[in-house]
């Protein structure tokens, strides 16, 4: 006798490359939430790497029914905070917090609602992560850390203990963060940029140690 399916209905938002990964991870090994669709406002998202999870509607225009809950897979914490906000505001959408089972979380890490932890992360003891902050593969997070809401750290990171991130950062990969950094809201630091000291809001920081940059 087949037994009903009892776990929760999950929609992911954004059906790219990440939204496919996220994808993956709730695959991987998770009791509690089965994946139901994307929301995307791309209906061709899939059409070159097709699943066999369909994009169901646009996240903009959805209505979410009762037990439903929800994933942010966009790397942009921008397009992140945008293609969420009917759901977080017009309905107050339930968005979950993911830790995939590799990652490995101290008990006493403080992390917020509609966060991302994939494989190989390391957060150590007393890190507080805001809302809706995507932790990507084999970054490392070091004791008494604070990040902010809304951003995105990327692979090989490492955030040694004590720094502080602010709202809506961008951390690309193989970056170190040292741990009297204090980094602005709205930040994007470049790939392999070493941080040290503190850091304005809205810039662009590249290098070792990290400067001021600008594509122009």
């Amino acid at each position: 006798m087949q037994h009903p399916d009892t776990r929760r209905p999950l929609l992911i938002v954004g059906a790219g490359g990440f939204g496919r990964e996220v994808l993956s991870y709730i695959e991987d090994d998770n009791p509690i939430f089965a994946v139901k669709g994307f929301l995307d406002s791309r209906t061709n998202a899939l059409d070159s790497t097709p699943r066999n999870v369909p994009i169901i509607s646009n996240p903009l225009t959805y209505t979410p029914k009762p037990e439903e809950v929800f994933l942010a897979a966009l790397g942009d914490p921008q397009q992140r905070f945008k293609y969420t906000a009917a759901l977080r505001d017009k309905y107050d959408a339930e968005f979950i917090t993911v830790a995939h089972p590799r990652a490995n979380v101290n008990r006493h890490a403080q992390i917020r609602h509609g966060c991302i932890i994939t494989p190989h992360v390391g957060i150590s003891v007393d890190v507080n992560i805001g809302e809706f902050t995507h932790i990507q593969e084999y970054t490392v997070i070091g004791h008494d850390a604070k990040i902010g809401n809304w951003c995105q750290i990327n692979s090989h990171c490492t955030i040694a203990g004590g720094a502080r991130i602010g709202n809506f950062v961008t951390i690309h990969p193989n970056s170190v963060i040292t741990s009297r950094a204090v980094i602005g809201d709205g930040v994007t630091v470049g790939p392999g940029s070493v941080v040290i000291g503190k850091i304005p809001a809205e810039i662009t920081i590249l290098g070792n140690p990290a400067r001021r940059f600008s594509f122009r």
